[in-house]
């Protein structure tokens, strides 16, 4: 089978609370799901969750990485949902909804490369 993947999956276990689903009744939920990530990439991750979501659902998640122990906060989209294998738990493939597109991060990386290098913030 061809792998049609962009990015690289790294297998990572990391916490993860859903703090909202957009078109879901969790949108309501101020405690927020709790999930685990079975892999991540750049561009999405493989989550492990208590209750299934509808594809196309929209999310905010909140990812805390184990191995810098940074938080990442940002939106997904479920491309994908099937009971796992325990049949207690589902897998969801999340896709990244970036905010800062590939080509403005390639200007910013030309315009700041040279010797003052890429600033850490852009104002």
């Amino acid at each position: 089978m061809e792998n049609k993947r962009k990015d690289k999956r790294f297998e990572e276990k990391n916490k993860v609370v859903i703090q909202f689903a957009l078109n879901s009744h969790d949108a309501n939920n101020n405690e927020g799901i709790n999930a685990t990530t079975h892999d991540i990439s750049l561009g999405g991750a493989k989550i492990l969750v208590p209750k299934s979501y509808p594809v196309d659902t929209v999310m905010r998640i909140e990812i805390n990485l184990s191995k810098s122990g940074q938080i990442v906060k940002l939106d997904g989209i479920v491309r994908w949902s099937k009971l796992s294998s325990d049949e207690a738990t589902y897998e969801l493939g999340i896709e990244f909804l970036h905010k800062i597109s590939k080509s403005v991060l390639s200007l910013i990386r030309h315009l700041y490369a040279g010797d003052t290098g890429i600033p850490s913030t852009i104002s």
